[in-house]
């Protein structure tokens, strides 16, 4: 397994090469979609170089699904369920109190808040939980 800078070296050269953004944009606290404005598309090419480099995609299926699993009907449990599976099934690491939408609920907010925690950082902490696998 790599180690933590050689993971974000590899993420920050795919990013760099998918989206075209400077090498210096690529901090490990850059948001994908706020910060380095990434799209679906771009997302989905970096998933696929994350397999050729790294062995395994970031599973942008199971990402969408749960981004569409939440919504104005949902649940205080339905939104835990969402926030478990990001802890659990995407190695995310965030406070949950940090996340806008919650309480009140609000889906808009929540999922914009949800994509504020998808960074180059998350990216390598999932990397990383992954080849521990």
């Amino acid at each position: 397994m790599a180690d933590r800078a050689d993971i974000l070296a590899k993420l920050t050269e795919i990013i760099v090469e998918t989206r075209g953004v400077d090498e210096d944009e690529c901090s490990e606290g850059a948001t994908l979609f706020d910060d380095l404005g990434l799209e679906s598309i771009d997302f989905l090419e970096i998933s696929f170089r994350m397999e050729e480099d790294f062995g395994f995609p970031f599973p942008t299926d199971d990402l969408g699904a749960l981004l569409t699993s939440v919504g104005e009907n949902s649940t205080t449990a339905d939104v835990n369920k969402a926030l478990d599976s990001l802890e659990n099934d995407f190695h995310i690491k965030f406070d949950r109190a940090g996340v806008e939408g919650v309480e009140p609920f609000n889906a808009d907010k929540l999922r914009g808040s949800v994509l504020k925690l998808f960074t180059i950082g998350a990216l390598a902490d999932f990397v990383q939980a992954r080849s521990e696998a």
